[in-house]
């Protein structure tokens, strides 16, 4: 069941169009090097699923923590890839809005009909998920970067469960033009870069061992 293109045709589902580009450690200072830093910032991912559909790519639901910042759930629905660019449905909610079994902090098993937002329960319930494990939990360090008029680029250091660092550029620019614009840039400023349909979720899980 294709819920991602469902939930496409209801109003207010943003639809996030992300690229992410691999890099090598140095092409990584090389491009942080080539902009201007605009903010940058510490954050703590703890991922919940159902632990028997990890395998089925129905998405990512996520709870981010970021220091001076409210906390944030966000669930992330697949639509189609294009070309090295994804299409996903992005809904967010501050965790304090998604009940007791969240805030502050996610107890190891949540009932999808504990009191979490229906349009969370929905997307779980109509592909047959009732309770939803936390995994785990993954540290990024993320830097926006300006590149002038181009446009702006997201550059994440990932730490992994299993101890590896994860280097990328990420690309969220909603227009086509200008989103092209800051892939070939990257791609110019750093000769490693390598577009990649792998996201931190499923480098996530597969450090864990669970993919």
């Amino acid at each position: 069941m294709n819920v991602g293109s469902e939930l496409e045709t209801q109003s207010g589902f943003p639809i996030e169009k992300e690229t992410k580009l691999v890099v090598s450690p140095d092409d990584y200072q090389v491009i942080l090097r080539g902009g201007k830093i605009l903010d940058c910032r510490e954050q703590l991912n703890i991922y919940l699923h159902d632990p028997e559909r990890l395998r089925e790519g129905l998405g990512s639901f996520r709870i981010r923590y970021e220091p001076a910042r409210q906390a944030m759930a966000t669930l992330k629905i697949p639509i189609r890839w294009i070309g090295e660019t994804r299409e996903m449905l992005e809904l967010e909610c501050p965790l304090s809005e998604m009940g007791p079994d969240f805030f502050p902090r996610p107890r190891r098993w949540i009932s999808v009909d504990a009191g979490m937002p229906e349009e969370y329960a929905k997307h779980f319930q109509d592909l047959g998920i009732s309770r939803l494990r936390r995994l785990g939990w993954m540290r990024n360090h993320r830097c926006l970067l300006d590149l002038g008029e181009i446009g702006e680029v997201e550059l994440d250091r990932t730490r992994l469960p299993d101890g590896r660092v994860h280097f990328e550029a990420e690309i969220e620019e909603p227009s086509e033009a200008k989103h092209k614009a800051l892939v070939a840039a990257v791609k110019k400023m750093a000769p490693s870069a390598k577009g990649t349909r792998i996201g931190k979720f499923t480098r996530f899980i597969a450090s864990l061992g669970l993919a």
